[in-house]
C-alpha cells in the first residue's frame, strides 16, 4: 500500500487545476539509480494500475504496474519548509537515497 499524508493530499488538491488523476512512478536515473515521478495526468487507470483514492475520494493516485513493486509501502509527504520543502518520499525499500529528494 502507498500512503499519502494529509499535507501531501492538501497540496495536490490545491494545485490540481481540475485534474483529479495523479500518476506516481519510478524511472531509471538520478543519484540513487531511480527517480520518483509524481505528475498530474489526463489518462484514466488501466487494469494493471494500482489505484489509491485520496482527498476524501475525489482524487486518484495511479501507480503503473511496472513501478508498483518499487513503490510498495512508500509514504508521500509534503513540506513547506523553506530550505528542504516539497514532496518527500519515504520508501522503506530504498537501499540508498540522496539529498535531492527525488531519487
Amino acid at each position: 500500500m502507498i500512503t499519502i499524508t494529509k499535507q501531501a493530499s492538501n497540496h495536490l488538491s490545491s494545485v490540481s487545476k481540475g485534474l483529479n488523476n495523479v500518476e506516481f512512478s519510478v524511472e531509471g536515473g538520478g543519484c540513487s539509480g531511480m527517480n520518483y515521478d509524481l505528475k498530474f495526468t489526463h489518462r484514466e487507470a488501466n487494469d494493471e494500475d494500482q489505484i489509491i483514492y485520496f482527498n476524501n475520494g475525489t482524487m486518484k493516485l495511479l501507480v503503473p504496474f511496472s513501478s508498483y513493486v518499487y513503490l510498495m509501502n512508500t509514504e508521500i509527504d509534503y513540506s513547506e519548509d523553506l530550505l528542504n520543502g516539497g514532496f518527500k518520499f519515504g520508501n522503506p525499500q530504498a537501499n540508498r537515497t540522496c539529498g535531492c529528494g527525488t531519487s
